[in-house]
């Protein structure tokens, strides 16, 4: 975590910056100075952006400038944003990997684009990284809060997205998609693409969001489907997720009545049914509430559980926890609060010592009449029970909840120790059939577990793919088959390793989650509505939604839902800024140069906004600039005329030949076609790159 020295230096950051450099996270979007200041092209307003509202660092990544902006929340903390410009001359590969993985999908996506000469990545790192330079690598990072990439010509790539927890404060998912959302509106991109992979354990987060809900998350923010081949039109994706969430829980009841998994199904829909207030009729019903009892499964825009602590519940260290309390106007020393923190945790475990089940939590009233038999300052013990959400004291974390019954608040504390040990290694060591001693089971185990470590980045591992890397380290296939036909929800040390079936390939999959990790998605209700909830979840999951076979219309939507990864959002250009006009300028290639080298589509045109009293000419000046400063291609070009077929006169005056927002069509001469640096797939050509978006 980051230390206290480290916030100090931050808060004297803010202090010595120009105030109007000081950006507020939630009205970020406002009709303030940043929006007033940047009414131009993306290619423009990030520039200024650069210039206006941040500082460059007294660093460099792999010769990549990098610049800061703060941003300031309601909480009254602030965190960077590092934008990191590359351009083709610094880039070890100048093409985009993410247009090319849209376009590989049938050729779907914009690897038919021109390459373009500078790309910007826009990061708020996690936390604990918020005191240390960029690495070159940053790139890899799953951690960071926020990671996109957008192109000069305003394309770009949501790449990765999480909430932020700085100690105290927790800002969610929505939040940070909110934030990415206005800072696209007020730099003006064009198009951002998302590819969806998101998922927990075994679980895919798009289907069980889209069964929740009966609608895909991203749509909150108006990304579409693009994927049509490999999953369907955005229409048939909404259509889907709607009909999905609407089954009858009864037809379930029935469908799955003579076989396996029936009675249990059925028992667990009963069961919510009596608790629920309300009706519980479809599976959507069913699921929302139960998400509502916060499952950890930490879906982006699952509301927060209001039987939850009002932050979040992100595992913090002592040394975190003790930063945050001492900072700001915090009139204790570091020395009483550890104090107090230690007789709380003390009667903490003498209470679990003394309870039957050894769960249940002391409420806020029992534990400060507690702590007054040691700590006479009651405003000092109210001051630490107010912070306190959820941190770990060596092998202990310390949580507030709020009981779904009393409605009070309370603390509990588990040990990690205790509940990892709890989740047994199924592996029959004692059965006659096994050949292989404890040593060897073990050992076989650890590689696997380290083989799916450095695998973490790309979530899930098929079983011949974990296999074959195994065989490097164990020789034994033999053993190898064995152990992980045994490993099934297994904890092997302080890690835990899932198996599933891929819903589309049927093939086995393994994935990883540590122990604390997995621990932070359980719910705080565990033990008091019988199985664990994110079990429960992961049960309907696996047995219902995944359930049906693909001849069933539940399972052809189920297949539809996760065939459909890939995601855009299209932001309007609005035709008349501050009295400009706003115009996208696309070159129209000669006839030869169609037929024999440019038979791909088209790429893009490039956004200018200028005043509609400019004639035709100086349009003609402007375009050129504009185009030879965004693509590779174009930096000898030389425009001679306005109008793709027919040649609009250079004397005209623009707001008599062109209407606010229109695509003008420019000609010219110069494309560089000999450059490696022609799309931004880096392939040449293709015939079959023929459908647009």
């Amino acid at each position: 975590m980051a230390s206290n020295s480290f916030n100090e230096a931050f808060n004297m950051r803010i202090k010595k910056i120009n105030p109007k450099k000081l950006l507020e996270f939630e009205d970020f979007a406002g009709p303030g100075l940043v929006s007033k200041t940047l009414f131009g092209s993306f290619r423009d307003n990030v520039l200024l952006f650069l210039q206006n509202f941040s500082e460059i660092e007294d660093y460099t990544v792999d010769d990549m400038p990098v610049w800061c902006t703060l941003l300031v929340t309601k909480h009254g903390g602030a965190f960077p944003l590092f934008i990191v410009e590359e351009t083709v001359w610094n880039s070890e590969n100048p093409h985009c990997s993410h247009c090319k993985l849209s376009g590989d999908l049938n050729w779907m996506g914009w690897g038919h684009h021109f390459v373009c000469k500078r790309k910007y990545h826009l990061i708020i790192p996690s936390y604990e990284d918020w005191d240390k330079p960029l690495h070159g690598n940053f790139s890899q990072f799953q951690s960071h809060s926020l990671y996109s990439l957008i192109h000069c010509n305003g394309y770009g790539h949501l790449i990765s997205i999480n909430g932020i927890q700085d100690g105290t404060n927790f800002i969610s998912f929505r939040e940070v998609m909110d934030f990415w959302n206005h800072l696209c509106t007020v730099l003006r991109a064009r198009k951002i693409s998302f590819y969806d992979v998101s998922r927990r354990g075994p679980i895919e987060l798009r289907l069980i969001y889209g069964a929740a809900y009966g609608h895909s998350w991203y749509s909150n923010w108006d990304y579409k489907l693009r994927d049509r081949f490999s999953g369907g039109t955005d229409q048939e994706l909404c259509t889907a997720m709607k009909f999905l969430s609407s089954f009858d829980l009864d037809k379930i009841v029935r469908d799955f009545k003579k076989k396996k998994n029936g009675k249990e199904i059925k028992e667990l829909i009963n069961k919510y049914r009596e608790m629920s207030d309300k009706p519980l009729v479809t599976i959507g019903d069913l699921l929302k509430y139960m998400l509502k009892f916060k499952s950890r499964l930490a879906v982006p825009g699952f509301k927060p559980s209001e039987f939850d602590s009002k932050d979040g519940e992100n595992t913090t260290s002592l040394e975190s926890f003790m930063n945050s309390m001492t900072k700001g106007d915090c009139r204790w020393s570091a020395k009483r609060l550890e104090e107090v923190l230690r007789v709380i945790v003390d009667l903490l475990n003498e209470h679990k010592t003394n309870n039957f089940d050894g769960k249940d939590g002391m409420t806020r009233h029992e534990l400060r009449e507690g702590a007054r038999k040691s700590i006479g300052d009651t405003g000092l013990i109210d001051f630490v029970l107010k912070c306190i959400r959820c941190f770990q004291v060596e092998n202990q974390i310390i949580r507030r909840t709020i009981n779904p019954y009393g409605r009070l608040v309370e603390f509990t504390i588990h040990d990690i120790v205790q509940e990892a040990e709890s989740m047994k290694w199924p592996i029959p060591v004692m059965n006659f059939n096994c050949r292989w001693s404890r040593d060897k089971l073990e050992h076989a185990a650890n590689a696997i577990v380290s083989v799916l470590k450095e695998n973490k980045g790309n979530k899930t591992m098929p079983r011949q793919e974990l296999r074959d890397k195994a065989k490097d380290l164990i020789h034994d296939t033999g053993l190898i088959d064995f152990v992980l036909k045994s490993l099934d929800n297994s904890t092997v040390g302080n890690q835990i390793v899932y198996r599933s079936k891929n819903p589309i390939t049927k093939s086995i999959e393994f994935s990883l989650m540590s122990v604390s990790e997995n621990l932070e998605m359980s719910a705080n209700l565990n033990g008091l509505l019988g199985l664990n909830l994110s079990e429960e979840v992961l049960f309907l999951y696996k047995k219902v939604l995944l359930g049906y076979s693909d001849l069933n219309s539940i399972g052809l939507t189920a297949r539809l839902i996760l065939d459909s990864n890939l995601f855009v959002k299209e932001l309007p250009i609005e035709k008349e800024v501050n009295g400009f006009m706003t115009l996208t300028c696309r070159v129209f290639p000669s006839f030869d140069e169609l037929d024999t080298e440019l038979t791909r589509r088209l790429s893009p045109g490039e956004v200018v906004v200028v005043s509609p009293s400019i004639t035709i000419g100086e349009l003609k000046v402007v375009a050129q600039r504009a185009l030879r400063d965004t693509y590779c291609v174009m930096d000898n070009l030389v425009l001679t005329q306005v109008g793709a077929l027919k040649r609009i006169e250079d004397e005209l005056i623009l707001s008599c030949a062109v209407h606010p927002g229109s695509e003008v069509w420019v000609r010219g001469s110069g494309l560089d076609l000999v450059t490696s640096l022609r799309y931004e797939d880096g392939l040449k050509n293709t015939i079959n790159d023929i459908v647009s978006y």
